[in-house]
């Protein structure tokens, strides 16, 4: 309950359940999950995924719009710490509102500082309630695993921009679709819910339409590497260690959203994006010690850039809330409905000329969504 006299804030509607502070990377086996209740209702969150969606097809086009002879003129490491830091900013920003919404519906509440502090206070709390101290070597264990997605996340996010470079986008697009065998495979043991085989029978046909996707041809006046189809050996293998570590990184980042379901999604988020950036900032340091290059981390930055950056934030945060209050399957539907969305502006920006296959690939889409629902 929320205190008259100061701002102990439970949140997200659920019930407080105590937590393990087990030693997160030595754990040897994985348990239930509560699931969270949906904060908005059900038509809000549809129109929310139909707008991820979108922000998920957009970043392969954008890429592409930002090449130049066909190459990106920014730094991979660059961008994806902007970006980074960029969904840090979100979520601090949408948690400050989170605490002034608290505040305004306390009667007599302390000031605003006094109740930004009781709220941190329980959000990093062992217990998952306003009372107790934390220890320093809990608080560790509590915010430990939220390194574990930072890490991996990384890797995707750099190899991401790098595979583009060794495909087209209906390539990657396709190819991007076998994340779903890995992440499914990864769902059943990590979060330990099984799936009906008409639930398997329909992401199988994801895959299916991601691979009569790849069928599409390009046919432009313009030949650029954005309207030819072709893929390397190195991006074969960049494809499949990408579609590998994106499934674990995204079953793991749901087993430890809902593991601390107590603590607001903000400062979840937040939290992994703070360990991302470190980890960025490392990178993006040593690549430029090794190339004896400046620091200027925006060099290269255009208006398409900026577009890359914010859509991504506003895509990952979106991913996010996902992940807690629905499921990485839910996020697998996103990631092949994208593939339609991508295909589809490829047509008018690209000058892409499509086969019956699209046609088949979206209607398959179409009914393993229906499927999966049933």
């Amino acid at each position: 309950m929320i205190s008259n006299v100061s701002c102990n804030f439970p949140v997200e509607g659920t019930a407080h359940k105590p937590l393990e502070l087990q030693h997160p990377m030595m754990s040897q086996k994985f348990e239930q999950l509560p699931q969270p209740k949906l904060p908005v209702s059900k038509f809000v969150f549809r129109i929310m995924l139909l707008g991820g969606v979108f922000l998920y097809s957009s970043y392969t086009i954008i890429i592409h719009l930002c090449e130049v002879d066909g190459k990106v003129p920014f730094s991979n490491a660059a961008c994806v710490l902007v970006i980074e830091i960029f969904k840090l900013l979100l979520s601090i920003g949408m948690f400050i509102g989170e605490v002034i919404q608290e505040q305004r519906r306390v009667v007599n509440t302390n000031n605003f500082i006094d109740c930004l502090r009781n709220r941190l206070k329980y959000e990093f709390s062992a217990q998952g309630v306003g009372s107790g101290d934390t220890s320093k070597m809990q608080l560790l264990w509590l915010i430990a695993p939220f390194s574990v997605p930072a890490i991996f996340y990384t890797i995707t996010n750099n190899l991401g921009i790098m595979i583009q470079m060794e495909m087209d986008p209906a390539t990657y697009q396709v190819l991007g679709n076998f994340k779903i065998l890995s992440t499914a495979i990864l769902f059943r043991i990590i979060i330990k819910k099984s799936l009906s085989y008409r639930q398997w029978f329909a992401l199988f046909l994801l895959i299916v339409a991601g691979v009569f996707n790849g069928s599409v041809n390009y046919d432009s006046s313009n030949i650029n590497s954005s309207s030819v189809l072709h893929i390397t050996f190195k991006g074969i293998i960049m494809i499949s260690i990408y579609c590998t570590i994106s499934g674990f990184a995204s079953v793991y980042t749901e087993y430890v959203l809902k593991k601390r379901v107590h603590m607001s999604l903000n400062i979840q988020n937040g939290t992994l994006y703070i360990f991302g950036i470190i980890i960025n900032a490392t990178l993006y340091v040593f690549q430029k010690a090794i190339a004896t290059d400046d620091f200027n981390l925006l060099r290269g930055f255009t208006f398409l850039t900026w577009l890359l950056v914010v859509t991504q934030a506003i895509s990952g945060i979106f991913i996010g809330f996902v992940m807690k209050y629905a499921n990485s399957i839910l996020r697998l539907f996103i990631i092949s409905s994208a593939m339609i969305v991508t295909t589809v502006l490829s047509i008018f920006i690209f000058d892409l000329v499509l086969k019956i296959s699209f046609i088949i690939s979206a209607a398959l889409v179409i009914c393993a969504l229906i499927l999966y629902h049933l």
